[in-house]
């Protein structure tokens, strides 16, 4: 068994959609109930949990971010102080549950018919553990001293394939800033925690010239009020309230909008996979060849240079300023400026007056 199993796990970590399939095997070799795999993130949250026969409805009973507390769920407190490939089992269990702080999980075992069982870590990391269990039922019995010989006979095996498909994941990280690169855009590869995992060439500049700045692994800007709004976007995406966010992050070349975008949950992700990324990029609104005319003929700066250009296509005072990211009082005094420079008086007559430069 333990030749055959090894290589249906090396399958699974390449063909994800298969381990369950292999948990089933597992589980009947054992005569277990259920056997099972699960991620546990930073700070105990729920990752991912994959067990075989396990219907929706028990699924959405077991996965429960509150369940997955140590001083809750006896399991995850076996988990979080041994080493990988350390087996823990009934005893262990037994030790664990009067220090409880509730009945939640105890009733859930209960309810889901799957008292007694063993588990082993497979990987532990700062951001994140993955287990390796079985669950049994009362008719299976707690677990003896030879299925646990036999449970420890595969774990080394189920152990290499976890860490095969969590390396192929990471991997994945240069392949997604790759194909960022290949179009010319500053791109920034996040993890589920937000932090930067990889950057392509264009990210990488905007860190060298200080456009951007990284803070604990974290894509920041130097603006104290431009990094409030980006720590929001990147709550709201991190938290799954939305799918994509913009941040206006106003620069001595022009206005560079943030845009932080979820990516596609993947059914069978270990949670090793990029979750997110962050585009750098300036608004169209910017041309180049315009700015320029309008710098070197009258005078004005980057920052009046593109609210020229926003006017020009009718952008609205309270448009721009979120654009620009810049009060009301700000944007008044740029256009006293820019007023001055380009000889008008009045916003109409600064409109016309472009179209009729820029036309």
């Amino acid at each position: 068994m333990p030749q055959k199993i090894a290589n249906q796990f090396l399958e699974a970590a390449i063909e994800p959609a298969r381990w369950l399939d292999v948990l089933q095997r597992v589980a009947q070799q054992t005569q277990s109930k259920h056997a099972q795999i699960i991620g546990v993130g930073p700070s105990f949250s729920f990752g991912f949990n994959w067990v075989n026969d396990m219907d929706a409805s028990a699924h959405a009973a077991a996965d429960r971010a509150e369940l997955m507390a140590p001083t809750i769920n006896f399991r995850v407190a076996a988990g979080a102080t041994r080493p990988p490939q350390t087996i823990s089992w009934e005893d262990d269990y037994a030790a664990l549950r009067p220090s409880l702080a509730d009945q939640s999980y105890l009733d859930l075992c209960s309810d889901l018919d799957i008292p007694f069982g063993c588990q082993t870590n497979l990987l532990v990391e700062d951001d994140g553990l993955i287990g390796f269990a079985l669950l049994r039922a009362h008719r299976n019995g707690p677990t003896d001293a030879e299925t646990r010989a036999m449970f420890a006979r595969v774990c080394a095996s189920a152990g290499a394939a976890v860490a095969l498909q969590v390396a192929l994941e990471r991997e994945s990280y240069k392949l997604v800033a790759g194909s960022f690169e290949a179009m010319n855009l500053a791109c920034f590869v996040l993890d589920r925690t937000m932090s930067v995992r990889a950057i392509s060439r264009g990210a990488d500049a905007l860190l060298a010239d200080g456009t951007l700045r990284l803070a604990d692994g974290r894509v920041a800007a130097p603006s104290l009020a431009v990094q409030r709004r980006l720590t929001a976007a990147m709550a709201t995406i991190g938290e799954r309230r939305a799918g994509a966010a913009s941040v206006a992050a106003p620069t001595p070349a022009g206005v560079l909008m943030l845009k932080v975008h979820r990516l596609p949950d993947r059914e069978w992700n270990m949670g090793f996979a990029p979750f997110a990324i962050l585009i750098a990029k300036r608004p169209p609104a910017a041309d180049s060849a315009d700015a320029a005319f309008l710098r070197e003929t009258y005078g004005l700066t980057a920052s009046e240079a593109e609210i020229a250009l926003l006017l020009r296509l009718g952008r609205t005072r309270a448009q721009i300023c979120t654009a620009r990211a810049i009060t009301g009082e700000t944007l008044r005094s740029h256009l006293r400026s820019l007023f001055g420079k380009l000889g008008v008086r009045r916003e109409t007559e600064a409109i016309h007056l472009l179209h009729a430069l820029l036309s």
